[in-house]
């Protein structure tokens, strides 16, 4: 048995697709793969996508006063 290593890329469709080249030694025919999966180690952390917007669109959005306000044009359906 041996072990070899590379680093992959999982996409969000979760697909992975493994193409590479084995030594001359390995085994052909029916073999037993083993895919481990663990997150790499990387000095930045992951993004926080909803900490990025917070506060992006301050004081571009507003509403009215009269916003709950019973509408004239659905007067008789009230």
């Amino acid at each position: 048995m041996s072990t070899i290593t590379r680093d992959a890329f999982i996409s969000t469709t979760r697909k992975l697709t493994l193409a590479f080249e084995l030594p001359p030694d390995s085994p052909t025919g029916d073999v037993v793969v083993t895919l481990t999966v663990k997150a790499k180690n990387t000095a930045q952390k992951p993004k926080n996508r909803m900490a990025e917007l917070e506060g992006k669109y301050q004081g571009q959005i507003w509403m009215a006063d009269d916003f709950d306000a019973p509408l004239e044009d659905f007067a008789e359906y009230m």
